[in-house]
């Protein structure tokens, strides 16, 4: 090779050179268009993200009572989804009860208060435990009668029912228990309008429940009240079923960020996700759907009885 190719091979940059160098390139340095954008997914497309406030209201946060029971702040929602796919700018931010931050922060105090009066009894007990052991002595029956220690684990029940209030549990089982009995109504109103037209003497309804004008009044009434009471107890189900899900995957999150090396070692990452999703979303449709559970014997029985009135003995051959 002449001597002048070798000074030349020996002063120029090899290829690895330059790749080293374009690392170094800073991203001021590297054109606008050939960066991917934030607004930008892999496949190019342009995602919309909703700069919301955290603490701006949801229109469920923002609506009167009047519009809360009967829903209208959801009516212009419902008017612009007719005309166009919703986004999560046209949704809003979720309510305040539901939102992560605050079902956490709820939670995770009560938690703790609850973990340290657990830890407080079985000490207790634990001590009533080796007295009782130290008074049998050296007596086999009455040692193995007492059996050894367990203690007492942490109610989680009971800390995601005072988190979220147990007032308004109960408030939404009565509005629903009232509104399954009051499903009844317009069947006895029928059963008093068929007997009006029954008799002889129509003008006469002093044998009738109630008067022929007010059956007819009941008769829209009742459906009305019905269905806003049953509204009213599935949103505040609704967002019991929300909060406990989100309370409860915040509260796995966390202990898997905490657990020791033997935990880790005795649970697998799958088994991990799979309580996050899975079983709190099970947990989320049960409580949706938990004053169906509730009022079921009650509906059972009163629908019994009328049809006991209606046909007598033949109830139970039917």
């Amino acid at each position: 090779m002449p001597p002048e190719a070798t000074h030349a091979a020996e002063n120029s940059p090899s290829s690895k050179d330059e790749q080293n160098m374009g690392a170094e390139m800073s991203a001021e340095d590297i054109p606008l268009e050939n960066s991917v954008k934030d607004d930008s997914n892999a496949y190019g497309e342009e995602v919309e993200y909703a700069n919301i406030d955290p603490e701006a209201l949801s229109f469920e946060d923002q609506a009167s009572c009047l519009s809360s029971w009967f829903l209208f702040y959801l009516t212009p929602l419902l008017k612009l989804g007719a005309t166009k796919i919703l986004d999560s700018k046209d949704v809003g931010p979720p309510s305040k009860c539901d939102r992560a931050k605050s079902c956490y922060d709820s939670v995770h105090a009560l938690w703790v208060e609850e973990v340290e009066r657990t830890r407080q009894v079985n000490a207790t007990k634990r001590t009533k435990h080796e007295e009782a052991l130290a008074k049998c002595g050296d007596d086999a029956k009455k040692i193995a009668k007492l059996g050894s220690f367990t203690p007492a684990p942490p109610n989680l029940a009971v800390v995601l029912l005072h988190a979220f209030g147990k007032w308004k549990i109960v408030w939404a089982i009565s509005l629903y228990v009232l509104s399954s009995l009051l499903q009844f109504l317009p069947v006895l109103i029928l059963n008093d309008l068929v007997t009006y037209f029954e008799m002889g003497s129509p003008i006469d309804y002093r044998a009738l429940l109630f008067h022929p004008w007010g059956d007819v009044v009941g008769l829209l009434v009742f459906p009305l009240m019905v269905a806003l009471l049953q509204t009213r107890s599935q949103v505040i189900f609704n967002h019991c079923a929300i909060f406990i899900r989100t309370s409860v995957s915040n509260l796995l999150f966390s202990k898997a960020l905490t657990i020791s090396a033997a935990g880790r070692a005795q649970t697998s990452t799958g088994q991990v996700v799979n309580m996050m999703s899975n079983d709190t979303t099970q947990l989320q449709r049960f409580l949706q759907f938990v004053g169906f559970t509730l009022v079921a014997p009650i509906q059972i029985i009163i629908a019994l009885v009328l049809i006991y009135r209606q046909g007598g003995d033949a109830t139970g051959g039917g």
